[in-house]
């Protein structure tokens, strides 16, 4: 198994370097190697990985060949991480396609499955590709609503993040929040008495 890791490092250099392809290739070999060495977890992990080449390479089929091997895989392992990644990940592909309506339910399983598995920042991400979709299909309310969703993930929102569930109006503005708008209406103010506009 030694030169599994090694493989697989070498696939990742080629990704980042923009060589979709040779990288494949390169995770498929590592692949096999996982498999000879019986770690499963590895496996799955650059199925998806191939995945993820072939869609940077615009080559959707392949793509959702790898993305399709990647799922039962990580189903076996009962990962719902790495099911999610898979269905994310296809979806990216199912839009690029154009089957937007499909990458909807994809994306919407996809956080159903990070959703049971307590990860929200997985969550979050998707629900962010979710919004983006709706806004490409002039879904401004199933925009919003997924970006709300999204933005109820996170547990410890900054400034911006919480005005804009505001905004939205997807939630209150948390105490401390109100409180950063009230002094900053009252500097506002402040500044407009000494400037003479109030």
């Amino acid at each position: 198994m030694s030169d599994a890791p090694v493989v697989k490092e070498e696939g990742m250099k080629l990704y980042r370097a923009g060589r979709y392809e040779d990288a494949a290739a390169k995770f498929a070999e590592a692949q096999q190697l996982f498999a000879n060495a019986g770690d499963a977890k590895e496996v799955s992990e650059c199925a998806n990985n191939r995945g993820v080449c072939w869609r940077q390479a615009a080559k959707y089929d392949e793509a959702i060949a790898a993305f399709e091997e990647a799922r039962p895989l990580f189903q076996d392992l009962n990962d719902l991480v790495g099911e999610g990644q898979v269905l994310g990940n296809l979806a990216a592909v199912v839009e690029a396609q154009g089957d937007k309506q499909h990458a909807g339910e994809l994306y919407l399983e996809a956080i159903d499955l990070f959703t049971k598995a307590g990860a929200k920042d997985y969550a979050k991400d998707t629900y962010t590709a979710l919004s983006k979709l709706k806004l490409k299909q002039r879904d401004v309310v199933g925009a919003m609503t997924a970006f709300d969703s999204g933005l109820e993930q996170l547990d410890k929102p900054n400034l911006i993040e919480r005005m804009a569930r505001k905004i939205i109006g997807g939630g209150s503005v948390p105490s401390s929040a109100a409180d950063d708008v009230a002094e900053d209406e009252d500097e506002d103010e402040a500044e407009d008495k000494a400037e003479g506009t109030s």
